[in-house]
């Protein structure tokens, strides 16, 4: 089996579905993750919080890259950096630029970029370095709303990471890269339920355990079981079956709306529907796997 080669770009650490989408890679067979990239704000803390899932997995062969705080508050500590506090962050690289640039030209057509978070990083990579767009062997973002919006809201709203930062965004529709858009449509009803996080808690898997230590210090910050956009859209790159995608120019607006529009220049294949059952049926084969139980 031809392994999927993956860089991820994430700001991990505010939400808990950027570590659950990190962990879903690493116990992914079919994918080869060569990189994990932080942004948006405190990029620092969010570094050590990768570098300790890489920990947990035994993947410390894996590099953690810092990127651009861009419009996020760099003195904001993400929630779940005190789970990670003790690591050290001074061996990560921060060249984020030529660190894409240089795997993209040396495998051209091979290289998934894997965008989480606010578009700032990608944004200037496609800036500074146009040519790296159309390197990609494919860009998927999680991002944006079409035709409904948070919470199942029939409506479209301001998704978080267009509203970061509608420029970077607007780069990065306009760059060229075969881009997937997988906005709130697909994505904002896939609430782990209760029986779910049991199970998740109940595992001896390393990174399902690390789920549940993580869960605390989110919960303090949230009202709701965790909402998954960012490991389906993970999951959309390993199996495009899951969902339902369509062709379609998107317009970013300076409140980060992405609207349907009549245009070849940024164009993107939107994930507008998502199979919800098979979807966690993927998920957690992968972060249980066919690890024992624990006894509650």
């Amino acid at each position: 089996m031809q392994k999927k080669r993956v860089i991820l770009d994430t700001d991990i650490g505010d939400d808990i579905d950027d570590a659950y989408a990190l962990s879903f890679l690493l116990s992914s067979p079919e994918v080869q993750l060569d990189g994990v990239c932080t942004v948006h704000g405190a990029v620092e803390a969010r570094a050590r919080i990768a570098l300790k899932l890489l920990r947990q997995a035994g993947r410390e062969d894996v590099p953690v890259i810092i990127g651009l705080a861009g419009p996020g508050d760099a003195q904001a500590l993400p929630n779940q950096a005190p789970w990670a506090q003790e690591m050290d962050g001074g061996n990560c690289r921060r060249d984020f630029v030529e660190f894409m640039a240089e795997a993209a030209a040396a495998s051209p057509g091979e290289v998934h970029l894997l965008a989480i978070g606010p578009l700032t990083n990608v944004g200037c990579i496609f800036r500074q370095r146009p040519e790296t767009a159309k390197m990609l062997a494919g860009l998927i973002v999680m991002g944006g709303s079409v035709y409904r919006g948070y919470g199942g809201k029939d409506a479209p709203q301001a998704e978080y990471n267009i509203r970061c930062d509608p420029e970077a965004a607007r780069a990065v529709l306009e760059s060229g890269a075969d881009i997937t858009l997988v906005p709130l449509d697909a994505t904002a009803a896939l609430e782990l339920s209760d029986e779910q996080l049991r199970r998740i808690a109940h595992s001896e898997a390393p990174l399902a355990k690390a789920m549940t230590e993580l869960l605390p210090l989110w919960r303090a910050h949230s009202g709701h079981n965790p909402i998954l956009y960012d490991p389906f859209t993970a999951a959309l790159l390993i199996d495009p079956s899951l969902g339902r995608l369509k062709k379609m120019g998107i317009q970013v607006t300076d409140e980060g709306m992405t609207r349907p529009a009549q245009t070849s220049r940024s164009s993107a294949r939107v994930c507008v529907e998502s199979d919800a059952e098979r979807f966690f049926e993927f998920l957690m084969s992968r972060l249980i796997g066919s690890a024992t139980q624990r006894r509650s």
